[in-house]
């Protein structure tokens, strides 16, 4: 249900810049390695803005993926310990 709120509000959010935007006709030169073109302003932001949203779920995943395996290796090491004390208190 959260995850569900917090991607309708992005989504009014994308869909307010959009009108927004839609009555800013400003055209900017975005210069980049290797060309050079001309594109909305309003059209920019949003590039930049998902690109931005894209690549901080990316680091996100990749943390919450690295944060999973610790924790199932720290629980492996955990039931271990409890099978060594098991086999320690019946001898």
């Amino acid at each position: 249900m959260r995850v569900f709120l917090l991607v309708f509000i992005l989504i009014i959010v994308m869909l307010i810049s959009a009108m927004l935007g839609a009555k800013n006709d400003q055209a900017v030169s975005f210069d980049y390695l290797l060309n050079v073109i001309e594109m909305r302003l309003s059209i920019l932001l949003m590039l930049f803005f998902a690109a931005g949203v894209l690549f901080s779920g990316l680091v996100f995943a990749l943390i919450w993926i690295k944060l999973k395996w610790h924790v199932g290796r720290l629980q492996k090491q955990q039931r271990k310990a409890e099978q060594q004390k098991s086999e320690l208190v019946s001898s």
